[in-house]
């Protein structure tokens, strides 16, 4: 185990939204769990997210995981005592080595969750 992965001390859920036939030739939205990630989570500085509102991008949090984490920008990722929704994948050093995730905290409708 690398020294990074040791790092990675919490476990998150991984949701995406999935479409879900209504019966009557609809169909409705709903958000459903693809995967559960180790990963750690830290709220950008003052300093982070004023350069992210210089850029026209609202985040609030950064996600590190290992490159085989699975998520994709819009995906929900909850854990840690938050929910925050994918903005960006990032690969920092483009060495196959993790993934830095751009995130916003957001919170969810009880009827937006998949039961």
């Amino acid at each position: 185990m690398t020294l990074f992965a040791t790092l990675l001390i919490d476990r998150f859920v991984v949701s995406r939204q999935a479409r879900t036939a209504d019966g009557q030739g609809g169909w409705s939205q709903v958000w459903e769990d693809v995967s559960e990630v180790s990963g750690r989570l830290r709220p950008l500085t003052a300093n982070e997210r004023t350069v992210a509102q210089q850029e026209q991008a609202r985040v609030t949090h950064v996600l590190y995981t290992l490159m085989d984490a699975g998520i994709e920008r819009g995906d929900l990722v909850t854990g840690a005592g938050t929910v925050v929704e994918v903005i960006a994948v990032r690969e920092p050093s483009h060495m196959g080595h993790h993934f830095e995730i751009d995130c916003r905290e957001t919170q969810l409708a009880a009827e937006d969750v998949a039961s």
